[in-house]
């Protein structure tokens, strides 16, 4: 084996562990900085005074944003009709894989299983993703601005970090939605103009890129058919509200006297801040953003902290169980699948 291969790979596990290590250290120092001039008695005594009969409610409510996330997965594959039930699954396995491994994982495991159990090419199923993504952005980007426009008429002043996040967020959901439209109404155009650029390629090699291209196309030009773009913008919407509903439950669990435009500004500033998870289940980093967030309203600390704590559990955990179940049994599906077209024993 040549002496750089080895030299390659210890380089690649260094990067990946001086990742994980960086994302270890900023989530202590989260963490740190959350507990930090907490009381230990006004933190127990939060848990002990808490209103337990809401968590219920916001936990079906996850359960129903994940739901609209799927429907708008859905309708991505127009004119194709994945089935809905099949997707659900796919997704919380996603949702799962995300939550408990680095680097968004749960986004190749949904190109797996999507292309495994339904057969559906794995080039367009990654086009969808990619338009989800950009979707979450504009919408991110719109709820910034409601969100900017409601502080305009309080006393509360735009803090420096949640100002420096819009400066970034603005102009790439600009970008994301001057993508959108491109891809969407001039995607397969510029894509006939760039394949002749693939004849010197042998022809299995050239076939096999063109039909991958066709299919991403696809994924995109969904937008162009004014039915389907006004359900994947619905569904987000709902997505969006739900989320925001699901931070007023949680408030009503904790006394917390805030309504639905602190509950859109705390989405905001999670959606900003644990976009890139340091470590899975953005341990440390969740519950502080909720503290600094809440403390803008003169929310204790230690009640911000638990509140930040209990709403990452009812955001995270109802999922990951449901998605190792989802996984067991669509590994399980697979496994039968693969027996019965197998040869006769």
């Amino acid at each position: 084996m040549p002496k750089g291969s080895g030299l390659e790979r210890l380089a690649r596990w260094s990067r990946r562990e001086w990742r994980l290590l960086a994302g270890l250290a900023l989530s202590v120092v989260c963490l740190g900085l959350a507990v930090r001039g907490t009381s230990p008695q006004a933190l127990w005594q939060a848990l002990a005074t808490a209103q337990w009969q809401w968590i219920g409610p916001a936990i079906v409510l996850v359960l129903a944003g994940t739901a609209f996330k799927t429907l708008r997965w859905q309708v991505l594959f127009f004119p194709q009709r994945v089935p809905l039930a099949r997707l659900w699954s796919i997704f919380c396995i996603g949702q799962m894989l995300n939550t408990l491994l680095p680097a968004r994982a749960g986004e190749v495991g949904r190109l797996y299983y999507v292309g495994e159990v339904e057969g559906t090419s794995r080039s367009q199923a990654l086009s969808t993703i990619v338009v989800e993504k950009m979707v979450d952005l504009i919408m991110l980007a719109l709820a910034y601005l409601l969100v900017a426009a409601w502080l305009a008429t309080t006393s509360i002043v735009l803090p420096d970090w949640l100002h420096a996040a819009g400066t970034v967020v603005l102009p790439l959901a600009g970008l994301a939605l001057g993508g959108l439209l491109v891809l969407a109404y001039f995607g397969r155009p510029a894509w006939q103009s760039v394949r002749r650029l693939l004849a010197p390629l042998p022809p299995a090699w050239r076939e096999r890129l063109e039909a991958a291209a066709e299919r991403a196309v696809v994924g995109f030009e969904a937008l162009r058919h004014p039915p389907t773009s006004l359900r994947v913008w619905l569904w987000s919407l709902l997505a969006w509200i739900f989320s925001v509903a699901t931070n007023v439950f949680v408030f009503r669990a904790f006394e917390i006297d805030l309504g639905w435009s602190e509950a859109l500004l705390l989405v905001v500033v999670l959606m900003s801040g644990v976009a890139v998870p340091p470590l899975p289940g953005n341990l440390g980093v969740f519950p502080y953003l909720c503290q600094l967030t809440l403390s803008l309203f003169g929310v204790p600390a230690e009640t911000g902290l638990v509140y930040g704590l209990v709403l990452q559990a009812v955001a995270y955990l109802p999922l990951v169980v449901l998605g190792l179940v989802l996984l067991l049994r669509e590994n399980w599906t697979l496994r039968r699948a693969s027996s019965a077209s197998g040869p006769p024993g």
